[in-house]
Order: structure tokens, then C-alpha cells, then sequence
């Protein structure tokens, strides 16, 4: 099976990143969008940084620059930078405190997949995969307007994001809505794009690229959406695994060794149509068990990680009645294991 398995990555070795920080090519069809009404901008002042923690704030910036991720910006926005610092107390994790712009931006109404709908239907499976989508927001590019709401600002300078960042609302939602049409097929690229997807990609899903004026048309307006055009997805899109995914984790299993290659190839041909790359450190391929959504799947069952189910026996006795209730609820959600 690893040889098999070993081909099919190389087959579409494209969709890989390495890195787990690299930046991913944009994905077609989908665009971030922000709409905050009639809402006057925000706008912060730079919040100061420690000296010792400078140095690696202008690091991070300057490569965000340079993939072209973060620009300069002249926005009326403008929300402040907020420095974590990572468990190795040494790196820092840039972080945006956009409380206040997010309370002004429309929800989105899409819904998120629960977690215990998405830890069945794997019995009978013997085989297991599971694929972690490579810095899956930054794949969404973001329209104008969106562009100005994201502005951010710090002692370095005024930036904005080209790509859709974390911390933004409605931004889980945009990605799982993108990865749900490119699991279950329900529309497809216009022409336009679909001439940019690889002509063996196109060939092994039968499309054949036939623009029509109305399809021409609707690529003029900047910022479109697939599920703007809303142009029907031909039968060979049909489900590819006939699960979702949870916004960037996909996990799956199947009866044999075959079928799960055949189905990890028809799900990678799935994602290069859409320009989706994966994380190849961050996912898993034939395997007996695996990891997915702090949990253990295998021809077993589902268990929780020992890790965390060590945490919940360790819990201390609680004293407030708010501790009560977060207690009662972690042993209520772990009792089933």
C-alpha cells in the first residue's frame, strides 16, 4: 500500500506544501468578502511593543511582505496588533485584536458541521486517511473593501491583508463553505477559471471547458463567488467522499487498502481543480489510526487522546458553581469513552 500511496502523492505532488508556514497558491472560485453596512471605520492606535520583541515582529512583517500576504495600507481601518508568545517562550505568534471590527461585520449565515456528526460512519473501516489543508485561510484572496476592514496597525507601520487572515468573522465560515462545494459538488468554475486548472485534471473528471456569454459575463463583476454565479456542477462532481470536512480538516476511511487509494486520488484531483493545497506534514495516508479533532479514529472505534482524557481524570474537584458546570460538562462529553 505505501508504494501505491506513494505514487498518488507524487502524482499530484503540486498540491503538497512542505512547510506547514508555507504560503499556498490562491484557490479558485472563492473570494472573502466583509460587509459592515453603514458602520464608520475603526480605527486604533499602535499598541507599544517590548524592545526584546521587536526584532521578531519586523521578521514576521517582513515576511509577510514579501509573500505578498500583507501590503501596506492607507485604510480608514486600523486594528491593533496583539504579541503571544508561543510555548517555547522564545517566538512570538502575531496576533490582530479585531473585537470591535467583528462585532461590525454581518454575520455570515452558513453552518459549521458539529463535531459529533462528523465522528461517525466509520464503522466497518479499516483503513484511514486524513488531510489538513496548508494554511487554509491564506488560500481565500479578499475583495477591496475587505482589504481596507482587515488594516491593521503597530509601531512598524499601517499593513492590510491580500489573503484572508485568522481571527476575522465569517472567515471559518468562508472556508468551510468552499471546502463543502469541493467535496459534495454542487456548482463549478466559470470558464474562466477552469481553463487555469490542469488539462489532466480536467480529463480525468470529464469537463469539458465551454464558456457561455452569460458565464463570460458574470466573470466581469471583481470579487465573484462561485456561489454568486451559482452555474450547476455536471454530474462527474458528484460527492467524492459523501463526507464534510471540519472548515480545514478532512478525515476519512475505508473497507480496503484499494479503495482507499482510489478514493485519496479521486479527492486530490477534487482539490487541484479548486487550487486547495494540502499541509503533507500535517496529514496522515493508510493508516490504522488516526488523529482528528482531538480524537482517535481506528478500526477500534473512536477514543478520546489519551493526553486529554488524562486531563479530564485529573480535573481538580471544583469549588464555584461555574466550576461545577464546566465539570459536569467535560465528564457528560467524555463519559462515552
Amino acid at each position: 500500500m505505501e508504494d501505491q500511496v506513494r505514487a498518488i502523492l507524487e502524482k499530484h505532488h503540486a498540491s503538497f506544501l512542505g512547510d506547514g508556514n508555507a504560503v499556498p497558491a490562491p484557490a479558485r472560485g472563492v473570494v472573502c468578502d466583509l460587509d459592515v453596512g453603514d458602520a464608520k471605520p475603526v480605527a486604533h492606535r499602535s499598541r507599544p511593543i517590548r524592545p526584546q520583541h521587536l526584532r521578531k515582529v519586523y521578521e514576521l512583517l517582513e515576511k509577510l511582505v514579501q509573500t505578498k500576504l500583507v501590503e501596506y495600507s492607507d485604510s480608514d481601518w486600523a486594528s491593533p496588533i496583539v504579541i503571544v508568545m508561543k510555548k517555547n517562550g522564545v517566538d512570538i505568534r502575531l496576533c490582530i485584536d479585531y473585537r470591535l471590527v467583528n462585532q461590525l461585520i454581518k454575520l455570515m449565515h452558513y453552518p459549521l458541521p458539529l463535531i459529533d456528526d462528523l465522528l461517525i460512519g466509520f464503522e466497518s473501516t479499516m483503513w484511514f486517511l486524513s488531510l489538513d489543508m496548508a494554511s487554509g485561510f491564506w488560500e481565500v484572496p479578499m475583495t477591496l473593501r475587505a482589504k481596507h476592514i482587515s488594516a491593521f496597525i503597530c509601531p512598524l507601520g499601517h499593513f492590510q491583508w491580500t489573503r484572508m487572515p485568522f481571527g476575522l468573522k465569517n472567515a471559518p465560515l468562508i472556508y468551510q463553505q468552499m471546502l463543502d462545494n469541493c467535496l459534495w459538488g454542487f456548482v463549478r468554475l466559470p470558464a474562466s477559471e477552469e481553463s487555469q486548472v490542469d488539462a489532466d485534471v480536467l480529463e480525468f473528471l470529464g469537463i469539458r471547458t465551454e464558456g457561455s456569454d452569460e458565464e463570460e459575463m458574470s466573470t466581469i463583476a471583481e470579487g465573484m463567488t462561485v456561489f454568486q454565479r451559482n452555474i450547476p456542477a455536471p454530474p462527474q462532481l458528484n460527492p467524492v467522499l459523501g463526507r464534510s470536512s471540519y472548515i480545514d480538516d478532512i478525515a476519512y476511511g475505508a473497507e480496503t487498502r484499494g479503495q482507499l487509494c482510489v478514493d485519496l486520488d479521486r479527492l486530490l484531483y477534487r482539490l487541484r481543480y479548486w487550487g486547495i493545497s494540502v499541509s503533507l506534514p500535517k496529514s496522515e495516508f493508510g493508516k490504522k489510526t488516526i488523529s482528528y479533532l482531538s480524537h482517535e479514529i481506528g478500526a477500534e472505534g473512536i477514543r478520546a487522546k489519551p493526553k486529554i482524557a488524562k486531563g479530564v481524570k485529573d480535573l481538580p474537584f471544583p469549588s464555584t458553581l461555574k466550576g461545577v458546570q464546566s465539570f459536569l460538562g467535560s465528564l457528560n462529553y467524555y463519559n462515552k469513552f
